[in-house]
C-alpha cells in the first residue's frame, strides 16, 4: 500500500513540474514574465487586457495654419468613433479652437486605429493629455512640466545699435525688450545711444526638462540687474521686493525707475515730424502748426498708452482719423492718431493701464505714411513731449531702505565683476572662473 502512494505521489509531482513549465513558456512567450535581457522598451496599450502586447504607433505633428485636430487625428489613422468623444474630453479642460500653428501634437494609436493617447504642447512647459482609461472611456488633465530658474550675466558695447550688440552677445530680441522697458523712462533707445555705450545685465533664463530628459531653454525670467554706461552717465537698476507688497525697478538711491509718463507709446524706427508752431504740411502745403510729434514705424505697430487714465474719446478726427484720446491725472491728456484700427474691448469711459494697448499704426486722415501722431496736452494746450520731464512714482520706504541697500550692493558688485564683452553666461561660471 505504501509503494503504491509513493508512486502516486511521484506520479502527482511529475505533473505539477510539467504543467508549471507549460505555464511558465505560454507566459513567456505571451510577454507576462520579463526576460532577463529584454531589449529595447516598447509602448504597450494600457487598457488592454493582459493577453497579448500589443504596439503602439506615435505619430508627432507640428500644426499647420488653419489645420483642425480632427484632420490631425483622422491622418494619424484614428478610427473615427474616437475621434468625438477624444475631442470632447479635451474640450474639458481647453477649446480645441485655440490651437497654435507650429505647436506640437502627439497620438499613440495602435493597430486597430484605437486612439490610446493625444498629447497637445500648449506651451512648453503646459501639457494638456488626453488618455483612454481602463474602463475606454477618455479622461483630460493638464500636466505642467517643472521649470529651472538659472541666473546668467551678459555684456556688451555698441558699435552701431543696442540691438545689434545684444545679437553680437548671442540673445534675443525678447532680453532686449526686457531690458529697455527697464530704462525708458530715461532714455529713448532710438535717439539716445551711441557708439562705446556699454551695458550689463544680470537675469535669469528659464528652462525645463523634457520627457526625454533633454533641458530646453523656455523663456527669459526677470532683469535682476543692469546698467547702461555712457562717457558721462551710468544708469543702474536693480528689481527689490520689499516684502509688503511693493515691487519693481529702482535707482542707486532707492528711486523708482518708473514715471507717470513713458518717453513713448511705440517702438518707432524715427521721430518724421517733431513739435513746432511753423511747419509746412505735407499734403495741404499749407505753413500750420504741428502740436505733437510724429513718429513713423511699420503699418500695425502697437500703439500702448503713456501713462494710467481714462479714455475719454475714440472716434474719427478729421485729419487725425481713427483717433484716440486719453484723459490723466494732474490736467494732462495724450492723443494718439491716424491709427489704422483701435485695441481690442477698448471703449470710451474705461481706464487704461500706462504699457496697456490702445490702437496700431496706419495711415488714416490725412497722412502720407504710416505713422503715429502723439500730443499731449496740460491744462488744455498742447506741449512738447520730448522736452517733458516726468516724475518718479513713489521711492522705497524709509523703513525698507537698509534691506534694498545691502541688496543692491551686492549687486552692484556682481556687476563691476562682468567683463565688458561677455556673451550670456552662468553665474556659476564666472564665480568658477573667478575662483580659479
Amino acid at each position: 500500500m505504501r509503494q503504491i502512494f509513493r508512486r502516486t505521489a511521484m506520479v502527482g509531482r511529475m505533473v505539477l513540474l510539467l504543467v508549471s513549465a507549460t505555464l511558465y513558456f505560454f507566459n513567456k512567450e505571451a510577454g507576462f514574465l520579463p526576460e532577463k535581457n529584454p531589449g529595447p522598451t516598447v509602448v504597450t496599450a494600457a487598457s488592454e487586457p493582459a493577453v497579448k502586447k500589443m504596439e503602439l504607433q506615435v505619430f508627432n505633428h507640428k500644426i499647420a495654419r488653419g489645420q483642425t485636430l480632427g484632420e490631425i487625428l483622422s491622418n494619424s489613422l484614428v478610427q473615427p468613433g474616437d475621434v468625438f468623444p477624444a475631442l470632447e474630453a479635451l474640450h474639458r479642460v481647453f477649446d480645441p479652437r485655440r490651437l497654435k500653428p507650429g505647436h506640437e501634437v502627439q497620438v499613440l494609436v495602435d493597430s486597430a486605429g484605437a486612439l490610446h493617447e493625444l498629447t497637445y504642447e500648449a506651451s512648453p512647459e503646459v501639457l494638456v493629455r488626453v488618455r483612454r482609461e481602463d474602463t475606454g472611456d477618455f479622461f483630460s488633465r493638464f500636466d505642467s512640466l517643472q521649470v529651472w530658474h538659472e541666473a546668467y550675466a551678459v555684456s556688451g558695447e555698441i558699435q552701431s545699435t543696442l540691438y545689434e550688440a545684444v545679437l553680437a552677445a548671442h540673445e534675443t530680441p525678447e532680453l532686449l525688450l526686457a531690458y529697455t522697458d527697464i530704462f525708458q523712462w530715461d532714455l529713448d533707445f532710438f535717439l539716445d545711444p551711441r557708439r562705446g555705450d556699454r551695458f550689463r545685465l544680470v537675469f535669469e533664463k528659464l528652462f525645463i526638462e523634457k520627457e526625454n530628459g533633454r533641458r530646453e531653454f523656455v523663456r527669459y525670467g526677470r532683469v535682476l540687474a543692469a546698467t547702461y554706461e555712457q562717457a558721462d552717465t551710468t544708469y543702474f537698476a536693480c528689481f527689490f521686493d520689499d516684502g509688503a507688497g511693493r515691487s519693481g525697478y529702482f535707482d542707486r538711491n532707492g528711486g523708482s525707475f518708473q514715471k507717470t509718463f513713458l518717453k513713448s507709446p511705440l517702438n518707432y524706427r524715427r521721430i518724421s515730424s517733431f513739435f513746432s508752431y511753423g511747419r509746412r504740411h505735407p499734403i495741404l502745403k499749407k505753413v500750420r502748426a504741428h502740436t505733437g510729434v510724429d513718429f513713423a514705424a511699420p503699418h500695425g505697430t502697437p500703439i500702448t498708452a503713456t501713462a494710467d487714465g481714462v479714455v475719454k474719446e475714440m472716434a474719427w478726427s478729421g485729419g487725425y482719423g481713427n483717433c484716440v484720446i486719453v484723459e490723466h491725472k494732474n490736467r494732462f491728456t495724450t492723443l494718439y492718431g491716424h491709427l489704422s484700427r483701435y485695441a481690442q474691448n477698448l471703449e470710451p469711459g474705461r481706464e487704461v493701464r500706462q504699457g496697456e494697448l490702445v490702437g496700431y499704426v496706419g495711415a488714416t486722415g490725412l497722412a502720407t505714411g504710416p505713422h503715429l501722431h502723439y500730443t499731449m496736452y496740460l491744462n488744455g494746450r498742447p506741449i512738447n513731449p520730448l522736452r517733458l520731464r516726468p516724475a518718479s512714482t513713489d521711492p522705497i520706504a524709509p523703513e525698507k531702505l537698509p534691506a534694498y541697500a545691502m541688496h543692491r550692493e551686492g549687486l552692484l558688485r556682481l556687476l563691476e565683476r562682468i567683463p565688458p564683452a561677455l556673451a550670456a553666461t552662468p553665474l556659476y561660471q564666472l564665480a568658477r572662473a573667478a575662483a580659479d
